[in-house]
């Protein structure tokens, strides 16, 4: 009889069950459940051949955070530093890294960190989930984790600090 596994912690689980108590994502059977512990283990390996995007540039904990959050989940990927000229910054021995997957999974990444966030938020208790982009060029911008109205205060909420970009 083929038995069921969390593809997140590796929980075994007996006909019948569909989901995985602990880590509430969907079981797979054994053999799903080694491919996806081959791509943990060796990511890059497996996403040799395919087309491969960042799906995040930041700091090198961010991005870790956010690769062991995608690897856990199932989702093959590695930080790796940006190599595009016009991605890296123009300040001295600054380096960008970002977290890299395939491009087909972007849906599935957009899903992860969505989830992530929701969990953020309600662990929190403040912000919300806004899909709309904000305008930094108004002069009053809203600002999606505290909703203060106002102008930015170099990129950043003048309430929160959160940083939203500078203008262009």
């Amino acid at each position: 009889m083929t038995q069921l596994v969390c593809p997140s912690c590796g929980g075994s689980y007996r006909k019948g069950f569909t989901r995985c108590s602990s880590c509430d994502v969907d079981l797979v059977d054994e053999a799903t459940y080694k491919e996806l512990q081959r791509k943990r283990d060796d990511p890059r390996a497996a996403l040799a051949g395919q087309k491969t995007v960042a799906v995040l540039h930041a700091s090198i904990a961010a991005c870790r955070e956010i690769e062991r959050e995608f690897l856990s989940a199932g989702l093959p990927c590695f930080v790796d530093a940006l190599t595009d000229e016009s991605e890296l910054s123009t300040a001295p021995g600054a380096l960008k890294v970002g977290v890299m997957i395939a491009e087909a999974d972007l849906p599935r990444a957009g899903d992860i960190l969505r989830k992530r966030f929701a969990e953020l938020v309600a662990k929190e208790g403040v912000g919300s989930f806004n899909t709309a982009a904000v305008d930094l060029e108004a002069a009053e911008v809203e600002c999606p984790a505290c909703g203060h109205k106002g102008a930015l205060v170099d990129g950043a909420c003048g309430d929160c600090g959160l940083f939203l970009g500078a203008p262009e």
